[in-house]
């Protein structure tokens, strides 16, 4: 995986995108082995209702998105996997903004925030440079 480097399209955003990947893998991980720790800390204002359950369901969205964001990073030029990576960002940063504001899982500043702020600057930055790479 890290091998790979080398072989990414030009520009910053497909190696951004492949570090966001690369730390979805360890996240799903996480998800997996410790599965009460990380996540009670994102979700602590209600850590009860995080249970092994949830936190293994988090890690199977997690690891999808993480292959996504991997094949999109070294296939830029492929529209439907830009849009579909594009939109698991949408899906991210809607789902931690409605932990924030509606159901008041998660607490900011807390550790959301740097998931929340790759969410934003990824979808910021393939909005803007979508024609760079999509002909």
């Amino acid at each position: 995986m890290f091998g790979d480097l080398l072989a990414l399209p030009e520009g910053g955003l497909p190696k951004f995108i492949w570090l966001s990947a690369a730390f979805s893998v360890f996240n799903t991980v996480q998800c997996m082995v410790q599965p009460l720790g990380m996540t009670r800390r994102i979700y602590s204002q209600q850590p009860q209702q995080v249970t092994p359950l949830t936190s293994h369901l988090f890690a199977a969205w997690t690891a999808l998105s993480a292959i996504l964001r991997y094949k999109c990073a070294f296939n830029m030029g492929d529209a439907l996997l830009y849009d579909i990576t594009f939109w698991s960002y949408v899906i991210a940063g809607a789902h931690f903004m409605s932990e924030v504001l509606v159901f008041r899982t998660v607490k900011l500043p807390g550790p959301v925030l740097s998931t929340f702020c790759v969410a934003v600057t990824s979808i910021l930055w393939m909005i803007k440079d979508r024609d760079v790479y999509v002909h």
